[in-house]
This record gives structure tokens, C-alpha cells and sequence, in this order.
């Protein structure tokens, strides 16, 4: 079932903007004006007329058995068969409609994502935008297929690993569909080294920010990179990644406060480090210390 606020995957039939499949996902998830993400039982037996989307979309399907499909792309017609871990891939503003059958119902993942996010994440938003190629014969696509059952892990999780976590999936996501689907060559991409002032620069932006939230835009604009280039060279600078970083920072700034507020009920130490939710402060400081706070404390306390 879709929680709260979930953003959800809208189609247009005929200038009329529909939800692309009415019936609650398995896991939903997803954040308005970024990206949408469902998991759907869909009927077996099925017609989508023609329809085109406001957001790039892929499609995996999970299901065990292979579903013949037809469809037509932008008037093109197509056939094949909907094959469990392979990708079918339609751009924004491409037309499709597509017709399958199958004796149960097939279990697909679907992700849009926006445009807007493309440009975001490469740090070109002055640029041209991406033009991506719809690709809807299935296709194989590992990198894809561990990016987007990574995002059904997150959001099966309760989003626990937090915002920045999210933002670095989303932006290697972007990434990979630039390069799995734009038209024609990107010109070549220049990879900034994370330098001695900018990891400083970084680390002081942190250490002041801690008890907010922290976006990787915001992270990426004070050091003057991409959020691809930076999550990119700060994990080859450190060995680390950005997210893990940052719940390391507020866990340590949770050590800090509570060997100075030694009254401090956890759940106000937790809010006081940015943490997002209290099971991410127990997980987060549980593995930088082997220990859950309550027992680092009765221990100090000895």
C-alpha cells in the first residue's frame, strides 16, 4: 500500500492526465516533482491505449514466466515478449500503447523519473536538456536492475537509511539513463578530484549543518561539482560514501552531547543531530561504537 504523501505514476490519455495503473501498488514510494516508484501486480490479460508520460519510465518485471506483448511506439508497431528481469524503457513525450496476456497476473516494478532530476544530477541545468531514446524491446541492464532493487530495498525499509542515501540513488540512477539512453554522444564529462580544501570545505559544511537537513545539492554547490562528480570522488577519495559520512558525523556529535548532557533523553539527543528517525541514531551510532547508546551511556556512567 502507498503511504502518505507517496508520489505516484501519472500517465496522459488523451491530454487527460490519469493515474497509469488505479490499483494500489505492492510498495510504492517516491517524492513529488523527482521520481515515482511501484511495484504492481498487473492484470494478466490487459490494453493500455495510447498514452504518453510527463517523466522518463522503465519497467522490470519480476514475475517468473514470459508475457507476449504488442505495442506501438509512436506509431511503430512491436512484438515481443515481457521477460522477467528485462528493462523496458519509454522517454518523455514518446506515445505508446501496448496489449499483453498472460494466465496470472505479471509482477513489474515501475520508476519514473523526471527530467528536471537529469540535469540536476549531472549539474547542467543551464545546459540543453537530455534527450533519452525509448527502448521498449526488452533488454538486459545490470547496473539498472541493482539501482532499482536497491530503491525497493530503501523504501521496504521505511526509508531508514535516510534523504541523502535517497539522493544518491536517484543521481545514479540519472546518470545511468543518460548513458544507457541519450541520443547520440555526451560530450566528454570532466571528473573534479575531491581536494584537500573541498573534503575540508565539506567536512566544516557537515560539522555546521548536522542538526538540518542535509541535501546533496546543497553538499555539491558548496564544493563547486556535480552531485554525480562528487558522490563519485569523494567515495574514491575516502572509501566512503557521502550518506555513510554524514550518519558517521551526526553519530559522533551524539557521543559529544552525551558526555556533556549525561540527562539527556536520547530520543532529544537524536533530534539534536539531525538524525532523521530514532532507529536511524540506533543503527547509525551502533555501528560506529558496537553499542546501543542506552549501553554506551550506562558504561560511561560507571
Amino acid at each position: 500500500m502507498a503511504e502518505a504523501g507517496t508520489s505516484r505514476i501519472f500517465t496522459r490519455f488523451e491530454d487527460r492526465r490519469m493515474l497509469y495503473m488505479p490499483e494500489d501498488p505492492v510498495v510504492a514510494g517516491g517524492r513529488n516533482g523527482s521520481y515515482a516508484f511501484e511495484r504492481q501486480l498487473v492484470p494478466g490479460v490487459g490494453q493500455t491505449p495510447k498514452h504518453a508520460f510527463d517523466e522518463h519510465i522503465f519497467m522490470l518485471p519480476m514475475g517468473e514466466a514470459a508475457v507476449p506483448f504488442q505495442s506501438r511506439l509512436n506509431g511503430r508497431r512491436l512484438t515481443g515478449l515481457i521477460e522477467p528481469g528485462r528493462f523496458r524503457f519509454v522517454a518523455v513525450g514518446d506515445s505508446v500503447s501496448t496489449s499483453w496476456e498472460s494466465e496470472r497476473p505479471v509482477d513489474s516494478i515501475f520508476v519514473t523519473l523526471h527530467p528536471g532530476v537529469l540535469h540536476r544530477a549531472l549539474g547542467d541545468e543551464e545546459g540543453p536538456p537530455a534527450e533519452l531514446v525509448s527502448n521498449i524491446m526488452p533488454h538486459e541492464d545490470a547496473v539498472l536492475a541493482h539501482l532499482t532493487l536497491a530503491m525497493q530495498a530503501y523504501l521496504h525499509a521505511g526509508r531508514s537509511a535516510g534523504r541523502l542515501f535517497e539522493q544518491s540513488l536517484i543521481t545514479a540512477i540519472a546518470l545511468h539513463l543518460v548513458q544507457a539512453y541519450g541520443k547520440g554522444r555526451r560530450g566528454a564529462v570532466r571528473h573534479l578530484p575531491l581536494t584537500r580544501w573541498r573534503h575540508t570545505r565539506l567536512k566544516e559544511y557537515v560539522r555546521a549543518t548536522l542538526a538540518r537537513d542535509i541535501n546533496l545539492g546543497d553538499l555539491a554547490a558548496v564544493v563547486g561539482m556535480s552531485p554525480h562528480h562528487l558522490s563519485r570522488a569523494f567515495r574514491a577519495s575516502t572509501g566512503q560514501s557521502l550518506w555513510q559520512f554524514v550518519l558517521e558525523s551526526r553519530a559522533r556529535e551524539a557521543m559529544r552531547i552525551m558526555s556533556r548532557n549525561p540527562g539527556m533523553p536520547l530520543s532529544h539527543v537524536a533530534g539534536a543531530c539531525g538524525f532523521e528517525s530514532y532507529p536511524q541514531f540506533i543503527a547509525a551510532f551502533r555501528k560506529l561504537t558496537g553499542q546501543l547508546p542506552s549501553e554506551y551511556r550506562r558504561i560511561r556512567g560507571r
